[in-house]
């Protein structure tokens, strides 16, 4: 063996380690003193199924009480992730939440490790070893794929994509080596049966190799060859996937990808079937993809009055409109296309992602140049690839999310395009009669490789000294806080019964609400109760708030500054409102300034955050955090109140009088503030309805009894009366007469 080829492993095994480095760094704000803080949302719920799965192993979380309270809810995740991760926490003896935590961190960083290393070799099989190598180092680098596989980044993406590039290895190896031909796809129908075991939307995926077997077949037909072997490995590994997803077909988290394996087999027979056909008639290779255009579009007109066909056409519709219909613009940021307007457009074409997307298009000609240069099966993989590459872009640009394996590709088509760069350089070298490379085509090989390699580093570099995980700080203290100072529910380590109470949050923090402090919640990321969450917070009449709040059984609420100048796009999407009614937004060219309007104001949310419940009878500020955000005057980051039944205090007055409470209060942090509430005539009175006590100097306490006004433009006459916490928990009545 040459040394060139000796230090093939060593090469490889330095990306590695460039790798291993890059996503422990990126990762470190993790570690806290403490204990594990996660970086992102879905991450803590993988997190709770994780330690449930890891006490109860192999059995995992498939219902979950503490998700919209109080109807619970159903897990429709695939649970590989979780088992694995699970997995690696029980065969190393890691049976305390702490040891779990911390073990399963590593669970990422061991997938995104393994991805670099199938990117290599599916280089190295179609290209060579230096193509191969740049490959994997621009993987290692891939910042969007970084995030989801450093450490701590619990997320079911990361094994998502290493299988999908699996799949595309196994096939690859397929095509190219034929002595091993049945058991590469025996490993590549495995890998797809892990995949839709990892997420629902597999299909998506799967279809890509539908599509490439359509595009070869074309191929094998033009040219007078055989599609045998191309079916082979295609139905085969399909086939394969089919019997091992179709023990749980029937489950609601397999069964989307049980019904499209099982039509993608289908259509792949009927396409070997037609190219044998097509072929022993001698009928023009051209017939192929026409009569398969036209089966589709028959089956589409048919299905219509077919009931869908067990449900395919209805998946296929759904997913189409899920990926690219737009629907998820304004609601969940990573479902929304890439480019959508010009704010995208700009966003995304003037950054380095928009220079690796140019450089990509290059890669992507580059590509083809390397199809038309090949022969034989190495031809074919490069097909294969070009489709599968072409297909993670169209993927990106209808979802931004999938960024996580665009970016990978990405970086294998700029390592196409450098070294075919340098092959026509050197070409060009050769035909002047120069049989080395001179100084100045090396200096241009160097200036070279940093234009196309330095838009991923840096983006790499960025995301790698990416802030703290979101929730920590504010947030992190104000759920400590919540889990510390509230009564505990039931049924957390078992959640089959409906617990205690809930706490109401806007969706984006219910995973953090659910694990950090330990309690039910209305709305999670997985968007249920979400529409109930956007109609308490934007409701502008307080009987509407409290009867959302009663039928969920809430005892808290929580707000934070981002829900009114961040979120509120997204509250009011959801509750199909406009926002232009509740907030104005001016530009200014280098910043927007978002002024609340007056049915901001009049939202239970407005109330709540900006006045600290004034204005309302049954929400009482028990927490505020530390940090001051904004001006005139700066908030807290984050607020906590209690739904409490409130005192009401009864005025005997004359109904030409306006009547109301005021009662200073100082808040935990020390901060001075005044609720205030008016009265309501009913028959010869005035009700004043207050949730705060005046006994109590704890935490956020009233200073003074409550003052009682009573008056008109000829005078006002004032009393003050104090509230017991036993007055405002039991909702009693005070009586008062002027």
């Amino acid at each position: 063996m040459n040394r060139a080829r000796r230090s093939e492993p060593s090469e490889l095994i330095a990306v590695l380690i460039i790798g291993l480095l890059l996503r422990l760094f990126a990762g470190r704000s993790s570690l806290t003193e403490n204990g594990i803080l996660l970086p992102g949302y879905d991450e803590y719920y993988h997190m709770r199924r994780i330690l449930f799965t890891a006490i109860h192993f192999p059995n995992t979380l498939w219902f979950d009480s503490y998700l919209n309270y109080p109807y619970g809810m159903e897990i429709t995740w695939p649970p590989l992730f979780d088992q694995l991760s699970a997995a690696i926490c029980v065969a190393l003896g890691q049976h305390s939440k702490a040891g779990i935590e911390l073990t399963a961190c590593f669970a990422p960083l061991i997938f995104g490790l393994i991805a670099i290393v199938a990117v290599y070799y599916i280089i190295r099989e179609l290209f060579d070893h230096k193509v191969a190598l740049l490959a994997a180092f621009m993987a290692a680098l891939a910042p969007y794929y970084l995030l989801y596989t450093m450490f701590a980044a619990m997320d079911h993406h990361c094994l998502e994509v290493m299988l999908l590039i699996i799949i595309l290895l196994f096939m690859i190896m397929a095509i190219s080596r034929k002595e091993k031909m049945y058991l590469y796809t025996i490993a590549c129908g495995v890998a797809m049966a892990l995949l839709a075991y990892t997420w629902q939307g597999a299909d998506i995926y799967l279809a890509i190799f539908l599509f490439y077997a359509a595009v070869q077949i074309t191929m094998d037909l033009k040219e007078g060859k055989s599609s045998k072997e191309t079916a082979i490995i295609i139905l085969g590994a399909y086939a394969i996937a089919f019997i091992l997803v179709l023990p749980f077909g029937n489950t609601a988290w397999l069964s989307a990808s049980f019904h499209g394996i099982g039509a993608m087999v289908v259509g792949l027979c009927v396409m070997f079937a037609l190219a044998y056909l097509i072929a022993k008639r001698r009928i023009s290779w051209k017939a192929f993809p026409l009569i398969i255009l036209l089966i589709s579009a028959l089956f589409a007109v048919v299905s219509e009055f077919a009931g869908g066909f067990f449900g395919v056409i209805g998946l296929i519709e759904f997913g189409m409109e899920y990926i690219w219909g737009g629907e998820m613009i304004g609601k969940i940021s990573e479902a929304e296309p890439l480019i959508y307007d010009a704010e995208t457009f700009y966003q995304v074409v003037f950054t380095m992602l928009g220079c690796n997307l140019l450089f990509s298009l290059g890669g992507l000609v580059a590509s083809v140049i390397c199809i038309r240069r090949s022969t034989g099966p190495k031809r074919q993989g490069q097909i294969l690839l070009l489709i599968w590459m072409a297909a993670t872009l169209i993927l990106t640009f209808g979802q931004s999310r999938f960024l996580y394996v665009s970016t990978i590709t990405m970086g294998i088509l700029i390592s196409i395009l450098f070294f075919l760069i340098l092959d026509l350089l050197n070409e060009r070298s050769l035909q002047a009669g120069q049989s080395q490379p001179v100084g100045h085509s090396r200096l241009l090989a160097g200036l070279l490789f940093l234009l196309l390699v330095l838009p991923t580093a840096l983006d790499a570099a960025s995301f790698a000294e990416s802030s703290p995980p979101v929730v920590a700080g504010d947030w992190a203290d104000a759920l400590t806080w919540l889990k510390d100072n509230s009564n505990t529910t039931s049924f957390f380590e078992s959640p089959d019964e409906v617990a205690e109470y809930s706490v109401m949050n806007w969706w984006d923090y219910g995973n953090w609400v659910l694990y950090l402090a330990q309690r039910p919640v209305v709305a999670n990321n997985f968007q249920a109760g979400v529409s109930d969450a956007a109609r308490f917070y934007l409701s502008e009449d307080e009987q509407e708030a409290t009867s959302v709040l009663d039928a969920r059984r809430s005892k808290y609420i929580i707000v934070d500054n981002k829900m009114i100048y961040g979120k509120l796009a997204s509250l009011t999407a959801w509750a199909n409102e406009d926002l232009s009614t509740y907030i104005k937004r001016e530009d200014y060219g280098s910043e927007f300034v978002a002024t609340p309007k007056d049915r901001l104001y009049n939202t239970t949310l407005g109330k709540l955050y900006l006045f600290d419940g004034a204005g309302t009878g049954h929400f009482r500020l028990i927490y505020e955090s530390k940090t001051l955000v904004g001006i005139n005057p700066a908030k807290s980051e984050v607020k906590i109140f209690e739904y409490v039944p409130g005192a009401v205090i009864k005025v005997r007055t004359g109904s030409d009088q306006k009547v109301g409470a005021l009662l200073n209060m100082t808040s935990n942090l020390g901060r001075e503030f005044i609720y205030i509430n008016e009265g309501t005539l009913k028959g010869d009175s005035f009700e004043i309805r207050v949730p705060y006590a005046t006994e109590g100097r704890q935490g956020c306490h009233a200073i003074s009894p409550y003052l009682i006004y009573s008056g008109n433009e000829a005078g006002v006459k004032m009393k003050n009366v104090d509230v017991s916490e036993e007055d405002v928990r039991s909702g009693r009545t005070i009586e008062l007469a002027f």
